[in-house]
């Protein structure tokens, strides 16, 4: 059936509120008119407008930026409450409640043992989530930590990112975080010392806190990406060690006016000054020296020889700086002063030589592949073999120490190898203590755990490197547990633990919830920590740590429960497996990721970022016993599992999933950060809309909150259920750790609209535009809507993503109609914030058809380059908009000389060249037009996912 479109009333002059209540009406008349879209009624209006001119451009513009700036204020606020920040004095008064009550209840040594270890971290990734500008994340968090605030606020900056988003800005963005954790941790560890003395008295200063671990692999992640070089990673941990260095300076000159100005206290005050004066000085040397290489001004012989000269000044450890910090508390009397010196030696004992933790990761494939070229066996073929393993075990326990220098460093050719003897060179020379963890993506085999516990021995960095397999892909998932097992049932994994004094993993949500669905990739994954926690307890590393890295992004699609932080925290590791590691007597340490720029929100402001800490330090408790019926019948929840599981691995093959996420691509989105969109990218021009497969799970994630439909959060639920509705439906009114997953589901059905993913496909429809050529009313444009049409009749996108909506609004009725028995509110009578999300659609969807429509008016051209104006064409229908501006500018220069130039030359002509002014018009009244029309589709794009409190 032809969808119906209705006439609106519009005027000059755009009310986004009488749009909105406009949306409401027509929604109220879909019952009595099924083929009804009301935001592909509400788009076709506004393009007839913009095209007969009785809106302008900056019409659109203005109520866009209106709405945006209202879902942008939404966003801040949600920010506020997700964080769980009230004020500066709740926090503290909270931490400073949970650490006194820990000190009441326990002996000294109990004490001791239980904060000498940290619980919990926190990991700052490099993912490319950086949507929003640095300007904007700012006015974001200023919102956020108002105590009043209004919802018209005007933003006043654009909703976008920065223009220029590389390495450098990335590792820049981080460190601003990580500074903010830095001065969280000091407010926390102060109230934590003040508890701690209160309780027992100056015995409280021999402790050596952990109250958590902060870390960050930003300029040290090479997982699917080839561009960052050793030398940038280890100027830029050079960097960090500096920056480090620096903040302790300052922050004991902040302390130092107030210490006594003679006797003992005093000269250790001024070793500890000089101490760090002249390491500082050290470590600029070495920057200097590195940088000179890298601008091509000094040989690669000439920075090394100066890193590696020992002449006493440069330090690898925290120790001698602590023990002076150490030796000074003991000299000053209980106060504020002894106190703030234990906490500035208790951050450096933290971080180590260095703002924060860092996390080397590459691929299981990489690796793989640098072993067999390492070993260069015909046995290396398949590493799943049996013979394969005992001959790697065999490598380990005969591995012969090696030594690198900058040179062998700088020749090694193999990503992974070469990544272990930066490990190496960052021991001798940056820091020889603090642990570096090793992630390997896509771990679906105990081979590539062995082969790097063997590079690790190979070059003797296995005492500080955590070896931690991430497990991600179905494939691992399925087998995690099983490679855990067999992993402990080799000697040499079990020495290298024993080593270590902690068995390291990876859970990955992300990729997961993409191949899987979100629901179903947190359940396989809770399991598989249920099966590792038994497989570790009948092991021989059964008292030491496990460190579980839990991996996900900041929207519902990539693992992020929109609830507060409490929420997000159990929804990615439950109480279940909390109780079940610590009946098992395993001691536990969970990490969370908080992903590029949106994760950073969380730590751009002093403020927050106590609170969060806060409450991720407060999480390291093991909870206490409580009988969730979810956990009572195993068969039920298999089941479910594997339905859920099942639908959406179905809905991943539907050619209606893959044509939205081909339709426009990345295209529709703006670039968020300096890697690629997919892990490996084409080789040719051609224009491709197959391989969505390689697209990583940030733009798959992005690209299904564009369309407006997060199928792999919302999808399946109907299905799983399957015949045992009634016990489902009273498990879920019972369960908390079911109402936890049940509530994300709600959350993006609330924010879901399959009419946006069914308008999103309308421009596609052949259809449509000979509809609208039918009538008569758009005469000046008549033969694009014809070129349209023609154009589209044979592409299959419209009709392969409603078939995927048709097949989504079945699966939606179920959810409905499930919620409803719940008790649990979905959206299906959507609220003023859902009706402008779907206005900004509407919004959007009108300059799409502006795009289109001056796509089919570019001017005919012989081919060149190898383009041809059916190429460029079909780029446009993709909103590949720079790639056919750029070509439409060399098939059409414009003079950069105009009418009136010809003052310049003393002899006059009246014969002008008449391409000259067509060339003119192409560029004012397509190319141009087009460029703003595809800016400010991308900037709406910021805009929806302010909706979604994420990008992708």
């Amino acid at each position: 059936m032809q969808d119906e479109v209705l006439p609106t009333a519009g005027s000059g002059k755009l009310d986004e509120f009488k749009l909105r209540d406009e949306l409401r009406a027509l929604r109220k008349r879909i019952p009595d008119t099924p083929a009804l879209n009301p935001i592909v009624n509400l788009a076709f209006d506004l393009s007839r407008q913009l095209e007969n001119n009785d809106i302008s451009f900056d019409d659109l513009k203005a109520i866009a930026t209106r709405l945006m700036d209202r879902a942008c204020v939404q966003r801040a606020r949600h920010l506020r409450e997700r964080v769980g920040f009230v004020d500066r004095s709740t926090t503290y008064q909270e931490f400073a409640d949970f650490v006194e009550g820990a000190a009441a209840a326990a002996d000294f040594d109990t004490f001791k043992q239980r904060w000498e270890r940290a619980r919990t971290g926190i990991v700052l990734t490099a993912h490319p989530t950086f949507g929003l500008s640095d300007e904007l994340s700012k006015r974001i968090v200023e919102i956020a930590v108002a105590d009043e605030f209004d919802p018209n606020t005007p933003i006043g900056v654009p909703h976008r990112p920065d223009d220029s988003i590389d390495l450098a800005y990335e590792h820049r963005r981080a460190q601003n975080a990580i500074q903010n954790l830095r001065n969280a941790y000091v407010e926390l560890l102060d109230s934590f010392f003040s508890a701690a003395v209160h309780r027992f008295g100056d015995k409280a200063y021999t402790l050596h806190p952990k109250l958590a671990t902060f870390a960050c692999w930003v300029g040290y992640d090479l997982d699917g990406r080839t561009d960052i070089s050793w030398r940038k990673s280890f100027i830029l941990r050079l960097t960090e060690k500096r920056a480090s260095l620096a903040d302790i300076r300052e922050r004991f000159f902040a302390i130092r006016d107030d210490l006594p100005t003679e006797g003992e206290a005093q000269r250790l005050s001024r070793q500890v000054t000089g101490k760090l004066d002249l390491t500082i000085a050290a470590v600029d040397e070495q920057i200097a020296a590195l940088d000179k290489v890298m601008n091509g001004d000094a040989e690669l012989a000439q920075a090394a020889n100066i890193i590696t000269r020992q002449d006493g000044y440069n330090i690898t450890t925290v120790e001698p700086i602590v023990s002076l910090l150490r030796s000074l508390a003991e000299q000053l009397p209980d106060g504020s002063q002894k106190r703030s010196i234990a906490v500035l030696a208790g951050l450096m004992e933290a971080t180590g030589l260095g703002t924060a933790h860092i996390h080397v990761r590459i691929n299981a494939v990489q690796l793989n592949n640098a072993f067999r070229a390492f070993v260069h066996e015909p046995w290396t073929r398949d590493l799943s073999e049996s013979q394969a393993l005992a001959r790697i075990v065999s490598m380990i326990e005969g591995a012969c120490k090696e030594t690198v220098n900058f040179e062998s460093l700088d020749l090694e050719t193999a990503t992974a190898i070469r990544q272990f003897a930066l490990i190496a060179q960052i021991k001798k020379h940056v820091d020889r203590e603090t642990p570096v963890r090793f992630l390997i993506a896509e771990t679906e085999s105990p081979a590539t755990v062995l082969i790097a516990i063997f590079f690790a021995k190979l070059f003797g960095v296995d005492d500080i490197t955590d070896v931690s397999p991430l497990f991600e892909t179905p494939l691992g998932l399925e087998t995690g547990t099983r490679i855990i097992e067999r992993l402990l049932e080799e000697r040499a994994y079990v020495d290298y633990v024993r080593g270590r004094g902690r068995l390291s993993l990876q859970t990955g949500f992300s990729d997961a919830g993409r191949f899987v669905g979100q629901i179903a990739a947190t359940l396989a994954i809770e399991r598989m920590h249920n099966g590792i926690a038994e497989a570790i307890a009948n092991s021989d590393v059964k008292g030491i740590e496990t460190l579980v890295f839990s991996t996900h992004g900041e929207s519902m699609g990539r693992g992020a429960h929109p609830g507060p932080m409490q929420s997000r925290l159990n929804y990615l590791f439950s109480d279940d497996v909390r109780r079940r590691f610590a009946d098992n007597g395993i001691p536990l340490k969970h990490e969370t990721s908080f992903q590029g720029g949106d994760g950073y929100l969380f730590f751009a402001n002093r403020r927050l970022t106590t609170r969060a800490l806060a409450s991720v330090i407060m999480d390291g408790e093991v909870p206490g016993e409580t009988n969730d019926p979810f956990y009572e019948d195993e068969d039920l929840r298999l089941d479910f599992l594997g339905r859920l599981r099942t639908y959406q691995e179905h809905l991943f093959a539907h050619p209606g999933y893959r044509s939205v996420l081909s339709a426009f691509g990345a295209n529709i989105l703006y670039k968020t950060g300096s890697r690629p969109v997919k892990r490996q990218m084409d080789a040719s021009g051609a224009v491709d809309r197959s391989a969505v497969s390689r697209m990583r799970a940030i733009p798959n994630n992005a690209i299904l909150q564009e369309f407006g439909y997060v199928a792999n959060v919302v999808a399946g639920l109907g299905a799983a259920v399957g015949s045992e509705r009634e016990r489902f439906v009273e498990l879920a009114r019972n369960s908390q750790r079911l109402r936890t997953l049940i509530e994300m589901i709600a959350r993006g059905k609330q924010l879901s609209s399959l009419n946006a993913m069914a308008a999103n496909a309308k421009v596609f429809d052949p259809g449509y535009w000979a509809w609208r050529a039918s009538w008569g009313r758009e005469p000046n444009i008549e033969p694009a809507f014809r070129a349209l049409a023609a154009n589209l009749l044979s592409d299959d996108r419209n009709g392969e993503i409603n078939g995927l909506v048709h097949h989504l609004r079945l699966d939606a009725v179920e959810l409905h109609s499930l919620l409803e028995e719940i008790g649990i509110d979905a959206g299906k009578i959507p609220d003023d914030a859902r009706l402008e999300l779907d206005l900004l659609q509407a919004i959007r969807l009108a300059l799409i058809m502006r795009v289109f429509v001056l796509a089919a008016q570019m001017p005919r051209f012989a081919t060149h380059d190898g383009i041809s104006h059916a190429q460029l064409f079909d780029l446009a229908l993709m909103l590949d908009v720079p790639a056919v501006v750029s070509e439409m500018r060399k098939a059409f220069p414009r003079r950069a000389h105009e009418r009136g130039d010809e003052t310049q030359f003393g002899e006059k002509a009246t014969y002008r060249p008449h391409g000259i002014d067509d060339y003119g018009r192409i560029e004012t009244e397509i190319l141009t037009p087009m460029e703003q029309s595809y800016d400010l589709i991308r900037e709406i794009g910021t805009g929806i996912s302010h909706h979604f409190g994420a990008f992708g």
